[in-house]
């Protein structure tokens, strides 16, 4: 019986020594697939980015290798979408800011305000770059319309030859003589609707290196839209002048001495200062009609507004055609006698002038009146600048009178 008992413990520790020595190898053999497989729980996407990771077990290593080998695929095609994404996003956001703009436009007719929202629009564009607008004039210079954010020159030669390379659309060729050449420039002719070149449109930026290619085709797309509103504005404005201008004199109408005069009532009664009206109506102007013709008629209506013209007075005084043979001028801070003797200066070169046919005179009576004596809204200082003319004509013509 012991016998037996020591052969079955023999054998049970055997047994279990090899147990013991089958495991320690097991587990030895084990580690490194056990680090292969952390190294896997643990990845990240930056992780896949990095070289994969070495390991002395030959079955493990193959097996790292092969992960990182499918992973690839998978990272540049994430890359790649996330870069279409990101244009997309960009695409769609110029997209919704061209829309905004364009609804800006819509609620303005000026052509100084579409520039004005065309320069800020391009500026938010370019996360603040700034953004200057020449206009052509018509001796030819380009005159500076609007800016935003930095300094420009306010005209531009047209034979400077950053000027020419950019009408000609070849703007990044050339740096401009203005500008600090640290400082990146981009440029394009500013179009019309008809395609027609009227001006400039730079930007410059101190956040950039530079401007992309990608940056210049959306400048252009931005004028592209802006090119009807430009030329509706240009348009609006040509015709709201017409419907100021008397056509035979070119001096304004009386629609706009109706506004001119209510306008500047408002701002004298703001101010304090005061304010002369002059009517002035041209003698016997039906015998002249009835001797010489209508033609000759409209000639000494001509010739008037020529003469009311050529009479020294300030910029800001304004001279209208506002009816037949009757003219007025508004002058801004100036008492009666200054009307007058203005009015008496105007009725001598006026009969000096002798612009009809047989060499005689055309002369004038006018009437002068001035706020706030003779009146504190435009229907009584027109009122009292009326009678002071009848007063004239009544006089014997060919004089001034004063209310």
């Amino acid at each position: 019986p012991l016998l037996m008992v020591a052969i079955v413990a023999g054998a049970a520790l055997t047994v279990v020594a090899a147990a013991l020595a089958g495991f320690r190898l097991a587990n030895r053999r084990a580690a490194p697939q056990r680090a292969a497989l952390q190294i896997i729980s643990e990845l990240t996407p930056d992780g896949l980015k990095q070289k994969a990771p070495d390991s002395r077990d030959r079955l493990a290593r193959g097996a790292l290798s092969r992960l990182w080998a499918l992973t690839e695929p998978v990272m540049a095609r994430q890359r790649q979408l996330l870069e279409q994404n990101g244009e997309l996003q960009r695409r769609h956001g110029q997209a919704r800011a061209l829309i905004d703009l364009m609804a800006e436009f819509n609620q303005v007719m000026q052509l100084a305000a579409v520039l004005d929202r065309l320069s800020f629009g391009l500026s938010r564009f370019f996360a603040g770059d700034g953004v200057a607008i020449w206009i052509r004039a018509s001796q030819g210079q380009f005159e500076l319309a609007v800016k935003v954010a930095e300094d420009f020159p306010t005209s531009l030669n047209p034979n400077d030859r950053w000027v020419a390379t950019v009408m000609a659309g070849d703007a990044g060729l050339v740096l401009p003589f203005w500008l600090d050449r640290e400082m990146p420039c981009m440029a394009a002719p500013l179009l019309d609707a008809q395609g027609q070149r009227i001006g400039i449109v730079a930007l410059t930026s101190r956040r950039r290196p530079a401007y992309t290619v990608e940056d210049g085709a959306f400048l252009r797309t931005v004028i592209g839209h802006a090119a009807m509103a430009i030329q509706n504005a240009t348009m609006y404005e040509f015709i709201d002048t017409l419907s100021r201008i008397d056509p035979l004199t070119g001096l304004h109408n009386r629609r706009e001495f109706d506004r001119l005069l209510q306008q500047e009532l408002g701002s004298a009664v703001q101010t304090g200062l005061r304010l002369s009206l002059i009517m002035a109506d041209i003698d016997h102007f039906k015998q002249i009609n009835d001797r010489f013709g209508h033609q000759e008629g409209d000639r000494a209506l001509q010739q008037m507004a020529r003469l009311i013209q050529l009479v020294p007075r300030r910029a800001t005084d304004a001279s209208f055609r506002i009816g037949g043979e009757e003219f007025a001028v508004l002058m801004g801070d100036t008492d009666k006698a200054g009307a007058v003797a203005l009015s008496e200066t105007l009725r001598g070169v006026i009969e000096g002038a002798k612009f009809l046919p047989s060499g005689e005179p055309v002369t004038v009576s006018l009437g002068v009146a001035t706020f706030p004596d003779d009146g504190q809204n435009p229907a009584i200082l027109i009122a009292a600048a009326d009678r002071a003319l009848y007063q004239a004509k009544a006089g014997g013509r060919n004089r001034v009178a004063a209310a």
